[in-house]
């Protein structure tokens, strides 16, 4: 169990969220028994990518690679590498390379790193980190719907400071916590509690804000990320069916509105995106 915040805060609260609790310095939700990290790992390793084959092959996100991508490349405009961490099967370093990018992936999932490989993509079939990826030798480093999952995130971002050239960007996607801890004790009462996203930690605005500092990451903008244009995953009954697509609806509206606005710069939504440059303080960030 984490004691103590990365951010620095030693004081916690309950989320009213089962088995997390809630960072009072950041805001950070972090689990209050984690999962022994060998089971996890075995986990994604062999049945993450069974049970989500459709979703992790299929065109449902590609809307959101695109947008990652131009973010990337209008602060980029001489093509490098893209480090892909948790590529799954490819799907967004064949948008990288399309768009004159090298790209990189790493993948703890044998099955979906072989899948890529068949893709004629560069893929390292095991856990982040990856030691032998050199100091210093990548432009962009992403994380999309990934560093929620992972049993030490903050490690990750030390590493992704660790790999990247001075300047190098990173991007991250993860769902919203502060509001899917709320939309989650409102569902309840309707069983539809798992329409709402918590993983094994939840970040928000406030959260990358103080955080990514510590490790190395000047945030350049921590905003509402366009929704999925596609039902990624399938729901097991009707009610939960019925009640995603209508969130769906709302989700699109609502970044709609927001973008126009410029609301989304608020990071309201149910998903948030996150571009940061590394500093100069990532040199001292991972020693």
């Amino acid at each position: 169990m984490v004691t103590t915040c990365p951010c620095g805060s030693s004081e916690w609260d309950d989320a009213a969220v089962s088995g997390l609790r809630r960072c009072r310095g950041c805001g950070l939700l972090a689990p209050v028994n984690p999962p022994y990290s060998r089971d996890l790992t075995a986990w994604y390793e062999t049945e993450y990518w069974k049970q989500n084959y459709e979703e992790q092959t299929g065109t449902e996100r590609d809307n959101v690679y695109a947008h990652a991508l131009a973010w990337l490349g209008r602060l980029l405009p001489r093509r490098g590498t893209v480090l892909d961490v948790g590529c799954g099967g490819g799907r967004f370093l064949s948008l990288c390379q399309a768009r004159g990018w090298k790209a990189m992936g790493v993948e703890p999932s044998l099955d979906a790193a072989v899948h890529a490989r068949r893709r004629g993509l560069d893929v390292y079939s095991q856990t982040w980190p990856v030691p032998s990826i050199a100091n210093e030798s990548v432009e962009a480093v992403t994380f999309i719907n990934v560093l929620d999952h992972l049993p030490d995130p903050f490690e990750a971002l030390r590493e992704a400071a660790r790999v990247l050239k001075p300047d190098g960007l990173l991007y991250i996607r993860v769902p919203n916590a502060p509001l899917h801890a709320r939309l989650k004790r409102l569902l309840v009462p309707l069983g539809m509690e798992q329409v709402a996203v918590l993983h094994l930690y939840g970040f928000g605005r406030r959260t990358f804000s103080l955080l990514l500092p510590r490790f190395g990451f000047a945030p350049l903008a921590v905003r509402t990320s366009p929704p999925a244009r596609g039902y990624a995953y399938k729901q097991d009954s009707a009610l939960r069916a019925w009640g995603y697509r209508a969130l769906k609806l709302a989700d699109r509206w609502w970044y709609w509105t927001s973008r126009v606005s410029g609301l989304d710069r608020l990071g309201w939504g149910p998903s948030l995106e996150v571009l940061a440059r590394k500093t100069s303080v990532a040199a001292g960030a991972h020693s």
